[in-house]
């Protein structure tokens, strides 16, 4: 079992960088500005777990956690240094992939991975607290990706 997860993680990973790197052609202006990555360093994954059948709370979670990492993390995303990945648990495999995050329901996860391991990871509780709270919602999320990426003193 454990096989298959690392196979489906290594498929979410491969997957998120095909969509996130655009597929640019050869010779393409910005593909020699991103420098390549190695498979050694940390990357930090922005997990949305979520079922196929959602509330408007979970949609709206999902909506506005994609929109703070990528708009407040778009050089860390260019730089393949983030990643954000919805994830849907009622998917093939994903009861297994959800019990390595001891998640069954919607819940944002940020994993730190290495050499295709998750190393590290922490679940975002209070976005059920602050969803009705944009304001305290986005700085939630935005301190709490800030202090995974190591880009500020944990408080």
């Amino acid at each position: 079992m454990a096989e298959k997860i690392k196979i489906l993680f290594l498929a979410i990973c491969l997957m998120s960088a095909v969509i996130i790197s655009g597929c640019k052609k050869q010779g393409d202006s910005n593909a020699a500005s991103s420098p390549a990555r190695d498979s050694n360093d940390t990357v930090v994954i922005a997990y949305y777990f979520h079922r196929a059948i959602r509330c408007v709370g979970c949609l709206e979670i999902e909506t506005n956690a994609k929109r703070v990492i990528e708009s407040g993390f778009a050089n860390q995303i260019a730089e393949k240094k983030l990643i954000w990945v919805p994830f849907n648990l009622d998917e093939p495999g994903g009861e297994e992939f959800g019990k390595e995050f001891d998640v069954s329901a919607s819940t944002l996860v940020l994993a730190k991975t290495k050499s295709d391991n998750h190393t590290e990871y922490k679940k975002l509780e209070k976005v059920w607290q602050l969803v009705h709270d944009p304001n305290a919602f986005d700085a939630y999320v935005k301190d709490e990706v800030k202090q995974f990426l190591n880009e500020q003193p944990a408080n």
